[in-house]
């Protein structure tokens, strides 16, 4: 049992003997009453328990003073007043133990009831120290020695300091039964249950009142008065629940959007891992260590939460260095390791700009600092080095000795620690590496309990290879070179199985599509041959598959190729969405100049594809190998299952990017949207048995008149009136865009030649009864040209529709200006009529 429970124990039973021995001491004292008043005292406690019977709920645990019921209270405050200190204890108990009968447990029971007995016993006392001291200079009426008027004021007293006292016992329960203090009280719960004690007292009053012979009808009033309040008390208590409700879910989310994004930070640093051929458990167990060393050291919440975060992306940085200088099988150069010291530096203004709310940066930026001050980015030396940094250091470094990797073996447990030791007081803080020593087995238990040990057992005895690995990490350290006879041949296999794994983790890293092509094809190296690589994607205007990245030998020829779906091996596979290989290469290179394509002897072809189908290709050449594999088709078409998805998403960046869906002046659709939606509707009206449709085509009279007499500002502002007003009179499922300048376009489902052109002239009503601000007190009238085209008897097309709807608003517009209206303005239709 933990030493907060052993408090909470303590305090418990202590209180409920207390409270144990003042019950029976007012038992005790009964014996000085009348038999009549032992009736009524009966009779109050028969009351009580019936009432709590009927009306009393199982104790909230949260809230354990609920177990006070306003009708109890007031029959307690009542034996108070007339029976004395000893008799409203009783009945306290009696009150308390009856509303408890769902919850008969140590842990509720004796709080709840010695809370109870001890705080009416404490505020009866008070009471009566007040009315005696009232009744010093004043007659006596009641047999208490004051009047009855005078009652009220330390009846009051009394029942305020029973309250606050049962409250802030329940709360100092609480308190020692969870080890940590709670929030402060509710503010608005607090002030209505002083309400409601007030009350109780004075309904208590008139019932001493009618007790005493004043009328029967204080009697029925104290009973209406404390029932109205009993039933405003279960309300607030419904409308409190329904609050704490909302409060956990509010809190259960947060815990869940926490989660996801620590997931989310735990899936970025595999992929940022998976480039220098470390592992998911790594990052893991170096956050397991980070953990368990923070808390073993003291460090406070905020230190605590940059470990967790930090220890998953401590090399962010490194997705700006090469990979062959990451995975290099040998130390590396003076300059090479330049460029590798660059990545704290860039994993710190990574991490800066995601504005941890704790100290992630420090963590990023600094854990290659040295304690002697050696290291790098800043060479800061001992206790400038901030204490997260120094832990990531100690345990990056022993997991990262510990494991193996594809150009060394890693070092069993004990070799780790005697060179995480040595290096103590100059690499490392030394009262880290003790600390992290000296808990070592226990680090190792809880690595082993999450199952993620990838780390060389303790027994196995070490072989290191010639490497420098993890950043810089010196040979003579770790070890001399061992034979590396038929290594070459495992490490060929090696790549080719990581180069997948590699691609399936990053590939879809980046939304850009110029990103994505290029690291399909650099990942594509290790595991296919090729001389030339051409990544194909189909353009969905022109209907031609467009060459979007190339690389290798000739690439800028090839970089400019257009290929008719159909055409060549490239079309051929695109349309069929089938792989091709093997096949004389001058198919696919017929507009190819011949210097170029007399240097192809082979092609292999994978279409890329999604659920509509193949939207592009993958093409290699060969001017080395006429033929390929089984195995290379194989390679190629898993690699083009892996960048179908990735491609496809950069493809529906890049072209939310070059257009967006709204116009900024109107926020309405713009033209691209408004197409989409326009095929949209088409193809549903089709579906549907050709469903009536019409889109109308909208124009500014004059707009360029207006422009150049008051500016483009008014003018701006114009069109956003303009398009306001065309939005209110169409109807809610109406589809209003602005198409180019001043010209606005507008879908209407199910709507007939006849229909649109009613709303057409509401529109034009609207507008040209409405007067336009230009300056402060001026105004003018704009007119509008409408043209109307009906799905499917103006066309059965996008382009055919839009085709015919401008024609008709410029014939429009040219009717007009020959004969222009000089009708008094017609009233504005309601839209409620044809909706």
């Amino acid at each position: 049992m933990s030493q907060g429970n052993l408090k909470s124990l303590a305090l418990r039973w202590s209180t409920g003997f207390c409270a144990a021995l003042v019950l029976l001491f007012s038992i005790y004292n009964l014996r000085l009453l009348k038999w009549s008043e032992l009736f009524w005292i009966a009779l109050l406690s028969a009351m009580i328990v019936v009432v709590n019977c009927l009306t009393a709920s199982a104790i909230d645990e949260n809230e354990p003073s609920r177990s006070q019921n306003s009708f109890t209270n007031a029959f307690v405050l009542l034996a108070a007043i007339a029976f004395g200190v000893s008799a409203a204890t009783v009945l306290a108990a009696v009150a308390s133990l009856s509303s408890l009968r769902h919850a008969i447990n140590s842990r509720t029971t004796i709080p709840s009831t010695a809370a109870a007995i001890l705080s009416i016993f404490i505020a009866s006392s008070l009471y009566e120290l007040l009315i005696r001291a009232i009744a010093v200079n004043l007659p006596a009426d009641d047999g208490t020695g004051a009047p009855l008027g005078i009652l009220i004021v330390p009846l009051c007293v009394m029942a305020l300091a029973q309250y606050f006292l049962h409250a802030y016992a329940i709360k100092t329960f609480a308190i020692f039964d969870d080890g940590a203090l709670r929030p402060a009280f509710n503010r608005d719960a607090f002030v209505w249950k002083a309400i409601t004690q007030l009350v109780g007292a004075s309904s208590a009053w008139l019932f001493f009142i009618a007790w005493k012979g004043g009328s029967v009808s204080f009697f029925f009033v104290g009973l209406l008065v404390i029932a109205v309040v009993h039933l405003l008390n279960l309300f607030n208590e419904q409308r409190g629940n329904e609050i704490r409700r909302a409060e956990a879910d509010t809190v259960r989310h947060i815990k869940e959007m926490a989660e996801l994004h620590m997931n989310t930070i735990e899936s970025l640093a595999i992929a940022i891992d998976a480039k220098d051929q470390t592992t998911h458990g790594h990052v893991r167990r170096t956050q397991i260590y980070a953990m368990e060393m923070g808390r073993i050291l003291g460090l406070g919440e905020g230190e605590m939460k940059a470990l967790e975060a930090g220890a998953l992306l401590h090399d962010v940085g490194k997705l700006a260095v090469p990979e062959y200088i990451l995975n290099k099988p040998s130390k590396l150069t003076a300059a090479e390791f330049e460029k590798m010291k660059i990545h704290t530096n860039v994993g710190g203004d990574i991490i800066k700009r995601v504005n941890f709310p704790y100290p992630v940066e420090d963590i990023v930026r600094y854990h290659h600092e040295k304690w002697d001050g050696t290291g790098y980015p800043k060479g800061l030396r001992g206790k400038e080095i901030p204490v997260v940094a120094r832990i990531i250091a100690v345990v990056d470094f022993y997991d990262a000795t510990r494991c193996d990797r594809p150009y060394r073996k890693g070092m069993k447990r004990d070799e780790s620690l005697v060179l995480l030791r040595r290096m103590a007081g100059s690499s490392f803080d030394a009262r880290v590496v003790e600390t992290f020593i000296e808990h070592i087995e226990k680090f190792d238990s809880l690595i082993a309990a999450h199952d993620i040990q990838e780390q060389v057992a303790s027994q196995e005895i070490i072989e290191m290879a010639d490497a420098e690995p993890d950043a810089g990490v010196a040979s003579e350290i770790l070890g001399a070179a061992n034979d590396e006879t038929g290594f070459r041949s495992i490490a060929e296999a090696q790549r080719e199985v990581y180069a997948l794994h590699e691609i399936a983790q990053t590939i879809g890293a980046s939304l850009n599509l110029r990103d994505t092509v290029t690291l399909i094809s650099s990942k594509l190296k290790a595991i296919v041959p090729f001389t030339t690589c051409v990544i194909y994607l189909v353009d969905e205007q022109s209907g031609k598959a467009h060459a979007v990245h190339a690389e290798g030998l000739h690439a800028e020829t090839f970089a400019r190729r257009r290929v008719t779906i159909g055409e060549g091996i490239t079309g051929w596979v695109v349309a069929n969405a089938r792989s091709m290989c093997n096949t004389p290469p001058e198919l696919d290179l017929i507009d190819v100049p011949e210097e170029v394509a007399s240097t192809i002897r082979g092609v292999l072809v994978s279409p890329v594809i999604r659920e509509d189908g193949a939207f592009g290709a993958i093409t290699l050449y060969s001017a080395n190998r006429a033929s390929y594999s089984t195995e290379h088709v194989r390679l190629l078409e898993s690699v083009a299952q892996h960048a179908a998805v990735a491609l496809n998403n950069a493809l529906t960046y890049e072209r939310t990017k070059e257009s967006a869906l709204t116009d900024p002046l109107t926020d309405l659709p713009n033209a691209r949207s408004f197409r989409m939606s326009l095929e949209q509707r088409i193809a549903e009206c089709q579906r549907l048995n050709r469903e009536p449709l019409a889109v109308l085509s909208l124009d500014i009279d004059d707009f360029k008149g207006i422009n150049d007499a008051h500016g483009h500002g008014i003018g701006d502002r114009l069109l956003a009136g303009v398009a306001g007003i065309v939005k209110r009179q169409l109807r809610q499922m109406d589809v209003l865009a602005r198409y180019a300048g001043d010209e606005f376009v507008a879908i209407m489902p199910m709507a007939s030649s006849d229909v649109a052109q009613v709303a057409a002239e509401r529109i034009r009503s609207a507008i040209e009864n409405h007067k336009f601000t230009v300056r402060s007190g001026r105004t003018m009238g704009v007119g509008v040209s409408i043209g109307i085209a009906c799905f499917p008897l103006d066309g059965e097309t996008t382009e055919e529709l839009l085709t015919a709807a401008d024609r008709q608003m410029q014939r429009n517009k040219h009717t007009r200006k020959l004969a222009p209206s000089i009708a008094a303005a017609n009233p504005v239709t309601s839209i409620d009529a044809f909706r």
